[in-house]
């Protein structure tokens, strides 16, 4: 496989819950996303999703569900009422993070294609789920894993991963720092980006 180090101080993008800071990983073991909840054996290991910017975190967290542009799968649409709390924020690494690379070379070398491992839909997560486990099961220094997002192939998405007592790899809290304001969903500027990512989308957010 292919790990990349990206350099210290790389802005990583995030929307998420109030229930967390922008520096904080979630630690719960319920609900389901592309590559979490991550179990290493019998330990969860905390994550954090970001991207490079807020059209790329969106699509893999807000809109993580929505099939991509030109499906023939309608409506495309989210309720504001699930994200209604959450927030947009941004984060650099005070050092530099070894993730494992899911696209391009990456994928080559796993011998799995961009369309098994990213691009498929919430049915596929079960799978996707252990793939992101076996490969930082194997990879024991790993920080992350990134990759193109599935709304955006243009643009990338990153895992990160919290730090636990049994890997050498994961991320510190006090390894990450804030960078900008925090600005809640509910506030007219926090729900206009979201509805303009929406609007580049082709995904309505409803009221």
């Amino acid at each position: 496989m292919v790990v990349d180090t990206w350099p210290a101080r790389t802005q990583i993008f995030r929307a998420h819950s109030h229930v967390f800071g922008s520096t904080q990983f979630d630690h719960r073991p319920e609900g389901s996303a592309r590559f979490s909840p991550l179990w290493i054996g019998r330990s969860l290991v905390p994550v954090l999703h970001g991207g490079e910017n807020g059209r790329a975190v969106a699509s893999e967290t807000i809109f993580h569900t929505v099939d991509v542009a030109g499906s023939s799968v309608r409506p495309r649409n989210v309720s504001l009422a699930k994200y209604s709390t959450w927030h947009w924020s941004c984060v650099v690494s005070t050092r530099p993070l070894r993730l494992i690379r899911l696209d391009g070379d990456g994928l080559d070398a796993l011998q799995v294609s961009r369309a098994e491992l990213i691009e498929g839909g919430r049915s596929t997560y079960p799978m996707t789920q252990r793939w992101a486990a076996a490969l930082v099961g194997a990879v024991d220094d790993a920080d992350g894993l990134w990759w193109k997002s599935r709304q955006d192939p243009d643009l990338w998405a990153v895992m990160l991963l919290g730090k636990t007592r049994r890997r050498a790899g994961g991320i510190r809290e006090s390894d990450l720092a804030g960078t900008g304001p925090v600005i809640p969903f509910a506030t007219p500027s926090g729900l206009g980006r979201l509805d303009a990512i929406g609007l580049d989308f082709d995904v309505t957010v409803l009221r």
